[in-house]
Protein backbone atom coordinates (compact mmCIF):
# COMPACT_ATOMS: atom_id res chain seq x y z
CA UNK A 1 0.00 0.00 0.00
CA UNK A 2 1.34 3.50 -0.68
CA UNK A 3 1.98 5.60 2.43
CA UNK A 4 -1.21 7.55 3.13
CA UNK A 5 0.09 10.90 2.62
CA UNK A 6 -2.49 13.34 1.35
CA UNK A 7 -1.86 17.28 2.21
CA UNK A 8 -4.73 19.07 3.01
CA UNK A 9 -5.92 22.34 4.63
CA UNK A 10 -7.80 22.41 7.51
CA UNK A 11 -9.00 25.42 9.68
CA UNK A 12 -8.08 23.66 13.69
CA UNK A 13 -9.54 24.45 16.63
CA UNK A 14 -6.60 24.79 18.19
CA UNK A 15 -3.26 26.89 17.53
CA UNK A 16 -0.76 24.76 15.93
CA UNK A 17 1.98 23.49 18.08
CA UNK A 18 5.61 24.85 18.64
CA UNK A 19 7.83 22.18 17.83
CA UNK A 20 10.69 23.57 19.55
CA UNK A 21 8.40 22.39 22.89
CA UNK A 22 8.81 18.67 23.76
CA UNK A 23 5.77 16.10 22.22
CA UNK A 24 4.61 16.07 25.86
CA UNK A 25 4.39 19.84 26.38
CA UNK A 26 1.82 20.88 23.74
CA UNK A 27 0.30 23.87 24.36
CA UNK A 28 -3.73 24.76 23.30
CA UNK A 29 -4.00 28.10 23.25
CA UNK A 30 -1.29 31.03 23.39
CA UNK A 31 -4.35 32.87 25.66
CA UNK A 32 -7.52 30.40 27.20
CA UNK A 33 -10.60 32.81 27.65
CA UNK A 34 -11.83 32.32 31.46
CA UNK A 35 -15.57 32.54 30.91
CA UNK A 36 -17.67 29.67 30.23
CA UNK A 37 -17.98 29.95 25.91
CA UNK A 38 -14.67 30.03 25.65
CA UNK A 39 -13.80 27.01 27.91
CA UNK A 40 -16.48 25.26 26.38
CA UNK A 41 -14.81 26.17 23.14
CA UNK A 42 -11.65 25.11 24.18
CA UNK A 43 -12.97 22.13 26.15
CA UNK A 44 -14.67 21.08 22.60
CA UNK A 45 -10.77 20.97 21.04
CA UNK A 46 -9.40 19.16 23.17
CA UNK A 47 -11.98 16.35 21.99
CA UNK A 48 -11.18 17.51 18.45
CA UNK A 49 -7.96 16.70 18.60
CA UNK A 50 -8.99 13.21 18.78
CA UNK A 51 -9.76 12.86 15.66
CA UNK A 52 -8.71 16.39 13.87
CA UNK A 53 -4.96 16.58 11.73
CA UNK A 54 -2.81 18.76 13.73
CA UNK A 55 0.50 19.57 12.32
CA UNK A 56 3.49 17.64 13.53
CA UNK A 57 7.16 17.33 12.76
CA UNK A 58 6.53 19.89 9.78
CA UNK A 59 3.61 17.20 8.27
CA UNK A 60 -0.34 17.57 7.96
CA UNK A 61 -1.63 14.26 6.27
CA UNK A 62 -5.03 12.65 6.51
CA UNK A 63 -3.44 9.46 8.31
CA UNK A 64 -2.24 11.23 11.05
CA UNK A 65 -4.59 11.41 13.86
CA UNK A 66 -5.05 10.34 17.51
CA UNK A 67 -8.22 7.62 16.74
CA UNK A 68 -6.36 6.31 13.63
CA UNK A 69 -2.87 5.86 15.68
CA UNK A 70 -4.51 4.94 18.66
CA UNK A 71 -6.53 1.92 16.76
CA UNK A 72 -3.92 0.60 15.27
CA UNK A 73 -1.35 0.50 17.86
CA UNK A 74 -3.93 -1.38 20.10
CA UNK A 75 -5.05 -3.66 17.96
CA UNK A 76 -2.92 -4.81 15.42
CA UNK A 77 -0.58 -6.76 17.40
CA UNK A 78 -3.08 -8.98 18.98
CA UNK A 79 -4.26 -12.67 17.57
CA UNK A 80 -7.50 -11.19 16.15
CA UNK A 81 -6.05 -9.76 12.84
CA UNK A 82 -3.82 -10.18 10.00
CA UNK A 83 -1.60 -8.42 7.29
CA UNK A 84 -2.30 -9.87 4.32
CA UNK A 85 1.19 -7.49 2.41
CA UNK A 86 3.71 -5.57 3.02
CA UNK A 87 3.13 -1.35 3.73
CA UNK A 88 5.54 1.98 3.81
CA UNK A 89 2.78 2.50 6.43
CA UNK A 90 3.81 2.17 10.28
CA UNK A 91 1.12 0.15 10.89
CA UNK A 92 2.84 -2.41 9.46
CA UNK A 93 5.35 -2.23 12.52
CA UNK A 94 2.44 -2.55 14.89
CA UNK A 95 1.31 -5.75 13.28
CA UNK A 96 5.27 -7.36 12.98
CA UNK A 97 5.83 -5.98 16.43
CA UNK A 98 9.25 -5.03 14.68
CA UNK A 99 9.04 -1.41 17.11
CA UNK A 100 11.28 1.03 17.14
CA UNK A 101 11.45 4.45 18.90
CA UNK A 102 11.00 6.70 16.06
CA UNK A 103 7.89 5.35 14.65
CA UNK A 104 5.72 7.89 13.25
CA UNK A 105 2.53 6.55 14.86
CA UNK A 106 3.54 6.05 18.45
CA UNK A 107 5.25 9.62 18.29
CA UNK A 108 2.55 11.47 17.06
CA UNK A 109 -0.10 9.81 19.12
CA UNK A 110 2.47 10.67 22.34
CA UNK A 111 2.44 14.19 20.81
CA UNK A 112 -1.15 14.46 20.83
CA UNK A 113 -1.92 12.48 23.82
CA UNK A 114 0.08 14.53 25.74
CA UNK A 115 -1.21 18.19 24.24
CA UNK A 116 -4.84 17.19 24.92
CA UNK A 117 -3.39 16.31 28.73
CA UNK A 118 -2.23 20.02 28.50
CA UNK A 119 -5.73 21.18 27.16
CA UNK A 120 -7.55 19.50 30.25
CA UNK A 121 -5.11 20.69 32.75
CA UNK A 122 -5.43 24.58 31.33
CA UNK A 123 -8.91 24.03 31.61
CA UNK A 124 -9.16 23.03 34.81
CA UNK A 125 -6.83 25.67 36.13
CA UNK A 126 -8.95 28.71 34.46
CA UNK A 127 -12.55 27.00 35.67
CA UNK A 128 -10.91 26.46 39.27
CA UNK A 129 -14.08 25.55 41.76
CA UNK A 130 -17.03 26.42 39.59
CA UNK A 131 -20.53 25.96 41.83
CA UNK A 132 -22.87 26.29 38.76
CA UNK A 133 -23.70 22.88 36.75
CA UNK A 134 -22.61 23.99 33.69
CA UNK A 135 -19.35 25.33 34.75
CA UNK A 136 -19.13 21.69 36.80
CA UNK A 137 -19.55 19.70 33.94
CA UNK A 138 -16.86 21.12 31.74
CA UNK A 139 -14.58 20.79 34.39
CA UNK A 140 -15.56 17.29 35.41
CA UNK A 141 -15.01 16.72 31.16
CA UNK A 142 -11.76 17.64 31.38
CA UNK A 143 -10.94 15.74 34.17
CA UNK A 144 -12.08 12.64 32.60
CA UNK A 145 -10.16 13.31 29.66
CA UNK A 146 -7.12 13.52 30.77
CA UNK A 147 -7.56 10.32 32.83
CA UNK A 148 -8.35 8.52 29.74
CA UNK A 149 -5.33 9.94 28.18
CA UNK A 150 -2.88 8.94 30.75
CA UNK A 151 -4.85 5.26 30.82
CA UNK A 152 -4.44 5.08 26.96
CA UNK A 153 -0.83 6.02 27.06
CA UNK A 154 -0.01 3.23 30.23
CA UNK A 155 -1.83 0.52 27.94
CA UNK A 156 1.02 1.29 24.90
CA UNK A 157 4.16 2.55 26.62
CA UNK A 158 3.95 0.76 30.36
CA UNK A 159 3.62 -3.22 31.92
CA UNK A 160 -0.28 -3.59 32.99
CA UNK A 161 -0.78 -3.06 36.65
CA UNK A 162 -0.67 -6.58 37.26
CA UNK A 163 2.69 -6.59 36.17
CA UNK A 164 3.32 -4.53 39.43
CA UNK A 165 3.09 -1.55 40.82
CA UNK A 166 6.84 -0.29 40.88
CA UNK A 167 7.51 -0.09 36.60
CA UNK A 168 7.57 2.95 35.07
CA UNK A 169 4.98 4.00 33.73
CA UNK A 170 4.20 7.43 31.78
CA UNK A 171 5.01 11.23 32.33
CA UNK A 172 2.15 12.49 34.62
CA UNK A 173 0.82 15.51 33.36
CA UNK A 174 -1.54 16.87 36.66
CA UNK A 175 -1.11 20.75 36.30
CA UNK A 176 -0.18 24.10 33.81
CA UNK A 177 3.18 24.41 36.16
CA UNK A 178 4.73 20.85 34.89
CA UNK A 179 8.14 21.15 34.33
CA UNK A 180 8.36 20.12 30.30
CA UNK A 181 10.96 17.79 31.74
CA UNK A 182 9.89 15.14 34.46
CA UNK A 183 10.79 11.34 34.76
CA UNK A 184 8.30 8.73 34.49
CA UNK A 185 6.04 7.72 37.10
CA UNK A 186 5.18 4.36 38.44
CA UNK A 187 2.07 2.68 37.18
CA UNK A 188 0.82 2.68 40.82
CA UNK A 189 1.39 6.39 40.63
CA UNK A 190 -0.28 7.01 37.53
CA UNK A 191 -3.40 4.48 38.23
CA UNK A 192 -3.80 6.58 41.48
CA UNK A 193 -3.76 9.74 39.70
CA UNK A 194 -6.29 8.20 37.31
CA UNK A 195 -8.85 7.13 39.71
CA UNK A 196 -8.31 10.47 41.48
CA UNK A 197 -9.21 12.19 38.19
CA UNK A 198 -12.23 9.87 37.53
CA UNK A 199 -13.59 10.32 40.83
CA UNK A 200 -13.89 14.01 40.82
CA UNK A 201 -15.39 13.60 37.22
CA UNK A 202 -17.72 11.50 38.52
CA UNK A 203 -18.85 13.70 41.20
CA UNK A 204 -18.83 17.10 38.93
CA UNK A 205 -20.46 15.58 35.93
CA UNK A 206 -24.12 14.71 35.24
CA UNK A 207 -26.20 13.13 32.51
CA UNK A 208 -23.80 15.47 30.13
CA UNK A 209 -24.41 17.08 27.13
CA UNK A 210 -24.69 13.90 24.59
CA UNK A 211 -22.64 10.49 24.07
CA UNK A 212 -20.04 12.70 22.05
CA UNK A 213 -19.21 14.10 25.01
CA UNK A 214 -17.90 12.78 28.70
CA UNK A 215 -20.70 12.61 31.73
CA UNK A 216 -20.59 10.85 35.04
CA UNK A 217 -22.08 6.98 33.05
CA UNK A 218 -18.63 7.47 31.05
CA UNK A 219 -16.41 8.11 34.01
CA UNK A 220 -18.29 5.19 35.92
CA UNK A 221 -17.88 2.98 32.94
CA UNK A 222 -13.85 4.25 32.73
CA UNK A 223 -13.80 3.43 36.44
CA UNK A 224 -15.11 -0.02 35.87
CA UNK A 225 -12.23 -0.31 33.59
CA UNK A 226 -9.54 0.69 35.53
CA UNK A 227 -10.49 -1.06 39.13
CA UNK A 228 -10.37 -4.03 36.08
CA UNK A 229 -6.86 -3.36 35.39
CA UNK A 230 -6.25 -2.19 39.00
CA UNK A 231 -7.70 -5.84 39.84
CA UNK A 232 -10.08 -4.66 42.32
CA UNK A 233 -12.74 -6.84 41.52
CA UNK A 234 -15.23 -5.80 43.62
CA UNK A 235 -15.12 -1.99 42.82
CA UNK A 236 -15.25 -3.12 39.25
CA UNK A 237 -18.41 -4.65 39.59
CA UNK A 238 -19.67 -1.56 41.67
CA UNK A 239 -19.40 0.60 38.78
CA UNK A 240 -20.51 -2.05 36.37
CA UNK A 241 -23.53 -2.15 38.40
CA UNK A 242 -23.80 1.79 38.04
CA UNK A 243 -23.71 1.60 34.79
CA UNK A 244 -26.05 -0.86 34.18
CA UNK A 245 -28.37 -0.28 36.37
CA UNK A 246 -28.47 3.86 35.92
CA UNK A 247 -30.85 3.24 33.30
CA UNK A 248 -29.57 5.93 30.51
CA UNK A 249 -27.87 2.99 28.13
CA UNK A 250 -29.18 -0.69 27.09
CA UNK A 251 -27.47 -3.23 25.02
CA UNK A 252 -28.60 -3.27 21.01
CA UNK A 253 -31.32 -5.95 20.29
CA UNK A 254 -30.29 -8.65 17.85
CA UNK A 255 -31.89 -7.14 15.21
CA UNK A 256 -30.25 -3.81 15.63
CA UNK A 257 -27.03 -5.10 16.44
CA UNK A 258 -24.74 -4.86 13.33
CA UNK A 259 -26.25 -1.06 12.42
CA UNK A 260 -25.44 -0.39 16.22
CA UNK A 261 -21.84 -0.12 15.07
CA UNK A 262 -22.89 1.46 11.82
CA UNK A 263 -24.21 4.21 13.29
CA UNK A 264 -23.24 4.66 16.55
CA UNK A 265 -24.80 8.17 17.26
CA UNK A 266 -28.13 6.64 17.51
CA UNK A 267 -26.83 3.51 19.65
CA UNK A 268 -28.63 2.92 22.88
CA UNK A 269 -25.16 0.96 24.07
CA UNK A 270 -22.74 3.76 23.01
CA UNK A 271 -21.64 5.66 26.22
CA UNK A 272 -18.79 7.71 24.73
CA UNK A 273 -17.77 7.57 21.37
CA UNK A 274 -15.78 10.19 18.75
CA UNK A 275 -18.14 12.01 16.51
CA UNK A 276 -17.22 12.01 12.93
CA UNK A 277 -19.58 13.25 10.29
CA UNK A 278 -19.11 13.44 6.69
CA UNK A 279 -16.75 16.28 6.91
CA UNK A 280 -14.93 14.24 8.58
CA UNK A 281 -14.41 11.42 6.64
CA UNK A 282 -10.74 10.53 6.14
CA UNK A 283 -11.56 8.17 3.38
CA UNK A 284 -8.72 6.04 2.41
CA UNK A 285 -6.91 7.13 5.85
CA UNK A 286 -10.08 6.45 7.61
CA UNK A 287 -10.04 3.15 10.43
CA UNK A 288 -12.30 1.33 8.55
CA UNK A 289 -10.08 1.69 4.90
CA UNK A 290 -7.74 -1.33 6.35
CA UNK A 291 -10.31 -3.41 6.51
CA UNK A 292 -12.55 -2.84 3.61
CA UNK A 293 -12.69 -2.32 -0.04
CA UNK A 294 -16.56 -1.42 -1.32
CA UNK A 295 -17.91 0.48 -4.04
CA UNK A 296 -14.01 1.57 -5.20
CA UNK A 297 -13.20 2.99 -1.17
CA UNK A 298 -11.03 1.26 1.24
CA UNK A 299 -7.81 -0.73 1.11
CA UNK A 300 -9.17 -3.78 2.38
CA UNK A 301 -5.49 -5.28 3.54
CA UNK A 302 -6.39 -6.35 7.10
CA UNK A 303 -8.62 -9.21 7.46
CA UNK A 304 -9.72 -11.24 10.54
CA UNK A 305 -7.12 -13.61 11.83
CA UNK A 306 -8.01 -17.57 10.38
CA UNK A 307 -8.23 -18.69 14.35
CA UNK A 308 -10.99 -16.08 15.14
CA UNK A 309 -12.88 -16.30 12.06
CA UNK A 310 -13.15 -20.44 12.96
CA UNK A 311 -14.22 -19.49 16.75
CA UNK A 312 -17.14 -17.22 15.04
CA UNK A 313 -18.01 -20.05 12.45
CA UNK A 314 -18.61 -22.44 15.68
CA UNK A 315 -21.79 -20.61 16.07
CA UNK A 316 -23.55 -20.32 12.68
CA UNK A 317 -26.72 -17.98 14.23
CA UNK A 318 -24.13 -15.74 16.08
CA UNK A 319 -25.12 -12.20 14.09
CA UNK A 320 -20.91 -10.98 15.13
CA UNK A 321 -20.43 -13.17 12.05
CA UNK A 322 -22.31 -10.87 10.16
CA UNK A 323 -19.24 -8.03 10.68
CA UNK A 324 -17.03 -10.20 8.50
CA UNK A 325 -17.33 -10.30 4.68
CA UNK A 326 -15.85 -12.33 2.63
CA UNK A 327 -14.93 -10.96 -0.99
CA UNK A 328 -16.45 -13.18 -3.35
CA UNK A 329 -14.97 -13.82 -7.08
CA UNK A 330 -17.46 -13.76 -9.96
CA UNK A 331 -18.65 -17.50 -9.12
CA UNK A 332 -20.23 -16.31 -6.09
CA UNK A 333 -18.87 -19.17 -4.13
CA UNK A 334 -14.94 -18.54 -4.20
CA UNK A 335 -13.10 -16.36 -1.86
CA UNK A 336 -10.58 -13.62 -3.69
CA UNK A 337 -7.09 -14.07 -2.52
CA UNK A 338 -4.58 -11.15 -1.92
CA UNK A 339 -0.99 -12.41 -2.21
CA UNK A 340 -2.59 -15.55 -1.25
CA UNK A 341 -4.69 -14.90 1.12
CA UNK A 342 -8.15 -14.87 1.58
CA UNK A 343 -10.30 -12.04 1.63
CA UNK A 344 -12.26 -11.90 4.15
CA UNK A 345 -13.24 -8.13 5.39
CA UNK A 346 -14.28 -6.61 8.29
CA UNK A 347 -17.10 -4.30 8.38
CA UNK A 348 -17.33 -2.90 11.86
CA UNK A 349 -15.58 0.23 11.68
CA UNK A 350 -17.69 1.55 8.26
CA UNK A 351 -21.19 2.60 6.97
CA UNK A 352 -22.08 5.96 9.07
CA UNK A 353 -25.27 7.00 7.30
CA UNK A 354 -23.83 4.40 4.37
CA UNK A 355 -20.42 5.92 3.92
CA UNK A 356 -18.36 3.47 2.92
CA UNK A 357 -15.63 4.97 5.21
CA UNK A 358 -17.12 7.04 7.79
CA UNK A 359 -17.58 5.62 11.54
CA UNK A 360 -18.01 7.27 15.21
CA UNK A 361 -15.74 4.67 17.14
CA UNK A 362 -16.78 3.72 20.30
CA UNK A 363 -14.32 4.41 23.34
CA UNK A 364 -16.82 3.37 25.50
CA UNK A 365 -20.25 0.82 25.07
CA UNK A 366 -21.89 -1.10 27.59
CA UNK A 367 -20.95 -4.29 26.42
CA UNK A 368 -17.52 -3.85 27.71
CA UNK A 369 -18.87 -2.96 30.91
CA UNK A 370 -21.06 -6.61 31.03
CA UNK A 371 -17.75 -7.85 30.31
CA UNK A 372 -15.92 -6.30 32.81
CA UNK A 373 -18.43 -7.43 35.64
CA UNK A 374 -18.06 -10.72 34.13
CA UNK A 375 -14.35 -10.87 34.37
CA UNK A 376 -14.25 -9.25 37.96
CA UNK A 377 -16.90 -12.05 39.25
CA UNK A 378 -14.63 -15.02 37.14
CA UNK A 379 -11.54 -13.73 39.60
CA UNK A 380 -13.69 -13.68 42.46
CA UNK A 381 -14.66 -17.31 41.75
CA UNK A 382 -18.82 -16.41 41.32
CA UNK A 383 -19.00 -18.29 38.09
CA UNK A 384 -23.20 -18.35 38.59
CA UNK A 385 -22.27 -14.18 38.05
CA UNK A 386 -19.73 -14.37 35.71
CA UNK A 387 -21.88 -17.06 33.38
CA UNK A 388 -25.04 -14.12 33.61
CA UNK A 389 -23.49 -11.83 32.26
CA UNK A 390 -21.31 -13.71 29.27
CA UNK A 391 -24.81 -15.50 28.71
CA UNK A 392 -26.58 -12.07 28.48
CA UNK A 393 -23.86 -10.93 25.28
CA UNK A 394 -24.04 -14.40 23.93
CA UNK A 395 -28.42 -13.99 24.11
CA UNK A 396 -27.78 -10.83 22.04
CA UNK A 397 -25.64 -12.15 19.70
CA UNK A 398 -28.49 -14.43 18.56
CA UNK A 399 -27.32 -17.47 20.89
CA UNK A 400 -29.35 -19.74 22.85
CA UNK A 401 -30.04 -23.35 24.95
CA UNK A 402 -26.72 -25.37 24.06
CA UNK A 403 -25.65 -22.42 22.63
CA UNK A 404 -25.06 -20.55 26.05
CA UNK A 405 -22.56 -21.88 28.08
CA UNK A 406 -23.79 -23.71 31.46
CA UNK A 407 -21.63 -24.50 35.18
CA UNK A 408 -21.71 -27.95 33.69
CA UNK A 409 -20.29 -26.39 30.38
CA UNK A 410 -17.56 -24.65 29.75
CA UNK A 411 -17.25 -26.00 26.17
CA UNK A 412 -13.91 -27.12 26.19
CA UNK A 413 -12.36 -24.14 28.03
CA UNK A 414 -10.55 -25.03 31.25
CA UNK A 415 -11.38 -21.90 33.65
CA UNK A 416 -14.38 -19.52 33.67
CA UNK A 417 -11.49 -16.93 33.40
CA UNK A 418 -11.17 -18.39 30.21
CA UNK A 419 -14.98 -18.35 29.27
CA UNK A 420 -14.60 -14.59 30.45
CA UNK A 421 -11.44 -13.83 27.78
CA UNK A 422 -13.05 -16.07 25.10
CA UNK A 423 -16.35 -14.43 24.53
CA UNK A 424 -14.40 -10.60 25.35
CA UNK A 425 -12.22 -11.92 22.43
CA UNK A 426 -15.49 -11.98 20.39
CA UNK A 427 -17.43 -9.27 21.38
CA UNK A 428 -14.42 -6.80 21.82
CA UNK A 429 -13.07 -8.04 18.29
CA UNK A 430 -11.23 -5.46 16.57
CA UNK A 431 -12.05 -2.70 19.12
CA UNK A 432 -8.22 -2.47 20.99
CA UNK A 433 -8.75 -4.64 24.12
CA UNK A 434 -7.41 -8.19 23.33
CA UNK A 435 -3.74 -7.60 23.46
CA UNK A 436 -3.63 -5.61 27.15
CA UNK A 437 -6.54 -8.84 28.21
CA UNK A 438 -4.35 -11.32 27.03
CA UNK A 439 -0.52 -9.90 29.26
CA UNK A 440 -2.52 -8.34 32.52
CA UNK A 441 -4.09 -12.21 32.85
CA UNK A 442 -1.13 -14.01 32.13
CA UNK A 443 -2.07 -15.41 28.75
CA UNK A 444 0.53 -16.18 25.77
CA UNK A 445 -0.63 -14.51 22.30
CA UNK A 446 -0.57 -17.06 19.86
CA UNK A 447 -0.65 -15.61 16.42
CA UNK A 448 -0.23 -19.08 14.62
CA UNK A 449 -2.41 -18.21 11.79
CA UNK A 450 -1.83 -17.13 8.04
CA UNK A 451 -0.46 -13.54 7.68
CA UNK A 452 2.84 -12.00 6.96
CA UNK A 453 4.10 -11.65 10.75
CA UNK A 454 5.42 -15.55 9.94
CA UNK A 455 8.56 -15.86 8.31
CA UNK A 456 8.81 -18.11 5.23
CA UNK A 457 8.21 -21.66 6.22
CA UNK A 458 6.71 -20.62 9.93
CA UNK A 459 3.36 -21.72 10.68
CA UNK A 460 3.07 -20.56 14.51
CA UNK A 461 4.15 -17.78 16.45
CA UNK A 462 3.81 -17.53 20.03
CA UNK A 463 4.10 -14.59 21.79
CA UNK A 464 4.55 -14.49 25.87
CA UNK A 465 2.65 -12.78 27.69
CA UNK A 466 5.48 -10.88 29.20
CA UNK A 467 7.46 -10.09 25.67
CA UNK A 468 9.21 -6.79 26.15
CA UNK A 469 7.34 -6.09 22.79
CA UNK A 470 4.01 -5.95 24.01
CA UNK A 471 3.70 -2.63 24.59
CA UNK A 472 5.98 0.45 22.31
CA UNK A 473 9.17 1.91 22.91
CA UNK A 474 9.50 5.77 24.49
CA UNK A 475 9.25 8.28 21.10
CA UNK A 476 12.65 9.17 19.89
CA UNK A 477 11.73 12.93 20.62
CA UNK A 478 10.61 12.77 23.99
CA UNK A 479 14.32 10.69 24.91
CA UNK A 480 16.18 13.45 22.85
CA UNK A 481 14.38 15.94 24.55
CA UNK A 482 13.87 14.54 28.28
CA UNK A 483 17.22 12.88 29.72
CA UNK A 484 14.63 12.37 32.73
CA UNK A 485 12.75 9.45 31.12
CA UNK A 486 14.17 5.78 30.85
CA UNK A 487 13.39 3.60 27.62
CA UNK A 488 11.32 0.60 27.78
CA UNK A 489 13.18 -2.34 27.48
Amino acid sequence: MRKLIYSIVVLLMVASCDLDQLPSDGIVSESLSSNYEGLLAATNGNYGMMKDLVEYDNKLYTANYWIRHHHQLSEYSSDNVMLSGSTTDPLFYAFTRNHFASMENTSYLWFISYRIINGANQIIAALGSPEDDDSRQLLGENYFLRAYMHLELLKLFAQPYSAGRENDGVILKIDVESSPTQARATVGECYDQIEKDLLLAEELMGSGRGKAFASKGAAQALLCRVYLHMEQWQDAIDYADLVIESGRYSLATTSNYINSFYNVPSSSEAIWYVAQTLQDDKTLAAIGSMYLTDRGLGWGEIYPSETLRELLAEYPNDVRNDFIKPDYDTDGVTVKLRNGYPKYFITKFSYQDDVVTLNSPQMLRLGEVYLNRAEASAHLNDVTAALADVNEIRQRAGLSGVELYSAADFKGLSSIVDVVLQERRIELAWEGFRTLDLVRNEKDIDRSFPGVHLEAGENSQVISWNDPRNIYFIPLNEMTNNELVDQNP
